[in-house]
C-alpha cells in the first residue's frame, strides 16, 4: 500500500514538473513571438498611416521584412528542437564525413567570415566518420560558429579540434574572442532563449536559440557538451558524439 502512495505521489510530482515546464516554454515562445511581430506591425502602421518620401516609405518596409526574417527562424528552430525531442526516429542516419562538413559549413559562412576578419581553422583526421544524422551535426558546428561571429568580436581566431577512440569522438571547439566575464552564465547558455545580455543578443539578430539546438543535436547523438572560457580569452565548448549513433 505504501509502495502504491509513494508510486502515486511520485508521478503526480511528475505531471506537476511537465505541466510547469510546459507553461514556461510556451511563455517564453510568446515572449520571443511578440517582439517581431510588434515590430512588423508598428512598421507597417507607420507605412499605411503617415506620408513618407520614398526612401522613409523603403527603411520601414525592409525593417518589417527583416523582423519576418527573424519571426521565421525562430519558427524554424523551435520545430527543429521540438522534432528532437518528440519525433528523433524522424531523422534519418547516414554516414557523415566531418571534415567535409566542415569544409561545407566555411563556404557557407565565408563571406561573413571575411567581412568580420575572422580564421577558421580545425585540426581533424580526414576519414573521421560519424553515423548520424547530417543536418544536425551541421546544425552543431554552425551554430557554434554562428555564435562567435555574432559574440566573439571581430578579427578573432576560431579553432576546431577532434580525436576519437572507439566509441566516441571529442571536439574543442574554440576563439580567442571576448569570452563570458561572469562564469555564472556558462552553465545556462543551453537554455532556451536564455541571454546574457537582453538588448546585445536582440541586436545581434538569431532566434535565441542556436545553442539550445546545439545541445539537443548532441544529445541525440548520444553525446554530452559544456562551455568554459579559455586560458588567454576565448570561449570554448567541449563536446563528444558517438561515432555509430544506431548503438545505444
Amino acid at each position: 500500500m505504501i509502495h502504491l502512495v509513494i508510486e502515486s505521489f511520485g508521478k503526480s510530482v511528475k505531471q506537476f514538473r511537465d505541466h510547469k515546464y510546459r507553461q514556461e516554454i510556451t511563455g517564453n515562445i510568446a515572449h520571443e513571438l511578440r517582439t517581431p511581430v510588434t515590430s512588423i506591425r508598428g512598421y507597417l502602421e507607420t507605412v499605411l498611416e503617415t506620408k513618407l518620401n520614398p526612401e522613409k516609405e523603403r527603411y520601414f518596409i525592409t525593417q518589417a521584412y527583416n523582423q519576418t526574417i527573424v519571426l521565421s527562424e525562430l519558427i524554424r528552430d523551435m520545430g527543429l528542437i521540438t522534432k528532437v525531442e518528440e519525433v528523433p526516429s524522424a531523422f534519418q542516419l547516414t554516414p557523415v564525413c566531418i571534415h567535409k562538413l566542415l569544409n561545407e559549413l566555411k563556404i557557407d559562412l565565408q563571406l561573413t567570415l571575411q567581412e568580420k576578419g575572422i580564421e577558421m581553422e580545425w585540426d581533424i583526421p580526414e576519414n573521421l566518420i560519424i553515423h548520424g544524422n547530417q543536418n544536425l551535426l551541421y546544425s552543431i558546428f554552425r551554430n557554434l560558429t554562428d555564435n562567435a561571429i555574432r559574440y566573439a568580436g571581430e578579427s578573432i581566431k576560431i579553432e576546431i579540434t577532434g580525436n576519437h577512440d572507439k566509441q566516441f569522438c571529442y571536439f574543442s571547439f574554440s576563439d580567442n574572442g571576448v569570452g563570458i566575464l561572469d562564469e555564472s552564465h556558462l552553465d545556462r547558455l543551453f537554455e532556451r532563449f536564455y541571454r546574457i545580455n537582453e538588448g546585445r543578443t536582440r541586436d545581434s539578430g538569431g532566434s535565441g536559440l542556436g545553442l539550445s539546438i546545439v545541445k539537443n543535436a548532441i544529445t541525440f547523438h548520444k553525446g554530452f557538451i559544456c562551455a568554459k572560457n579559455k586560458e588567454g580569452g576565448g570561449l570554448e565548448f567541449l563536446f563528444s558524439l558517438k561515432i555509430d549513433n544506431k548503438q545505444i
